[in-house]
């Protein structure tokens, strides 16, 4: 079957959703299928060769970066339209596709999640000021109006429950109209020399044998908790002297090394900036701690329990409805339960048998999270939003 895959940026290095966009690509064309990529930016070397890559790079008026994004879903509309595509995935902010997969959620969600990071209301209403009055907020928001509001809005697939009730709640989209599949874990999630790279990277840090080294991983420290999780660490210290903690993903970090030198973590966490190769700092570490005030069904949980890391999360991560409390890791009620946040690792950094027991346990259970697993649910998916297309191409997917 032909089909398109609609995203701005493709590729691991790009953040979760850009990276999903490439195991799916990966997995439809494994599945026989033709498929194009239709995107401004794509890593192609993590696509099979001769993927066909259609650059959209509209023009942007300099000092007109909010109008961006729409700028690249109204030309990936005008480039889709000839294909003759029997489905057209979208992920993230188009609207011209059969099937949205909305590995990015519902953009409210994120804004009202989003919100409760801090902790004065002023503060808070503050904020909603600034996003009220933003231009790019504004665009947003017409956007979500023609993906969602009218009667030929796209196949929803959610990936996971709680992003499905942010689209009935913010959307009014009815819970009929979507599909729960929760994310894959990419088959390049796995080093292959893991052990090699553990003894590495924990050398080139420091880090002794009896370290046990906390990873935290994001794009978006603030979003993701980075700050109560440094409280929560600074509990952590005096009663585990062994512990320390890493912090990568973002170069976005100095109000972060300042809030770990007032808390006296200087000596204890490590910010590494952006890191090329993630799976070297899951294969150097211990715990992952992921205390995220809202990610849709976070990637990195996936790959940290591939990597046998306990997960420490919250109930605002989709990804915390795969996990069994205490079994293969723990989802707190939320980031500011600091006490509970601390709890978790300090029984995780004490207790060595109990590590390792929620470390096979996670490495076990993630096999249930595979691109094979899933295939026949986003197969199901795929299918309900090829055969429910009513403007054009309405061919069902078949395996």
């Amino acid at each position: 079957m032909k089909i398109a895959i609609n995203i701005e940026k493709l590729g691991r290095r790009r953040g979760g959703a850009e990276k999903y966009a490439a195991t799916v690509t990966r997995w439809l064309i494994d599945a026989g299928h033709e498929v194009h990529v239709y995107a401004t930016e794509a890593d192609v070397d993590e696509l099979p060769p001769g993927t066909p890559v259609q650059w959209v790079r509209p023009f942007c008026p300099p000092g007109f970066g909010w109008l961006r994004t729409y700028l690249f879903a109204r030309a990936s509309e005008a480039a889709l339209k000839p294909g003759n595509f029997d489905l057209i995935i979208g992920f993230n902010k188009v609207w011209y596709v059969h099937a949205y997969l909305a590995v990015g959620g519902a953009h409210p969600a994120t804004l009202a999640c989003n919100s409760l990071r801090f902790r004065s209301p002023l503060i808070r209403a503050g904020w909603w000021l600034t996003k009220w009055l933003s231009p790019k907020q504004w665009v947003f928001r017409w956007i979500a109006h023609k993906q969602f509001a009218g009667a030929q809005r796209a196949h929803i697939v959610a990936p996971a429950n709680v992003v499905a009730e942010h689209f009935v709640q913010y959307h009014g989209v009815p819970r009929e109209e979507m599909s729960v599949v929760y994310n894959a874990l990419d088959s390049l999630a796995t080093l292959p020399d893991a052990a090699i790279a553990r003894t590495t990277f924990r050398q080139r840090h420091g880090f002794g044998p009896n370290d046990v080294v906390l990873l935290f991983v994001a794009r978006n420290y603030e979003l993701k908790g980075l700050e109560p999780l440094l409280e929560a660490f600074a509990k952590v210290a005096g009663q585990a002297p062994n512990a320390r903690l890493i912090a990568c993903g973002s170069r976005r970090d100095r109000r972060f090394r300042r809030q770990a030198a007032r808390l006296g973590l200087q000596d204890r966490v490590r910010f590494l900036g952006f890191v090329d190769e993630i799976r070297e700092c899951f294969a150097g570490c211990d715990v992952l701690t992921f205390p995220t005030f809202y990610d849709p069904c976070s990637l990195v949980v996936l790959e940290a329990m591939n990597a046998g890391l306990p997960v420490i999360t919250t109930k605002q991560n989709g990804a915390g409805e795969l996990l069994t409390e205490g079994e293969d890791g723990y989802v707190i009620d939320s980031p500011w339960a600091i006490d509970q946040l601390a709890d978790r690792i300090i029984g995780l950094v004490n207790d060595p048998p109990l590590r390792d027991r929620i470390s096979q346990c996670a490495r076990q259970n993630v096999l249930k999270c595979t691109v094979e697993a899933r295939e026949q649910e986003l197969l199901a998916a795929l299918s309900k939003a090829a055969s429910g297309a009513k403007s054009a191409l309405p061919r069902a997917v078949t395996p």
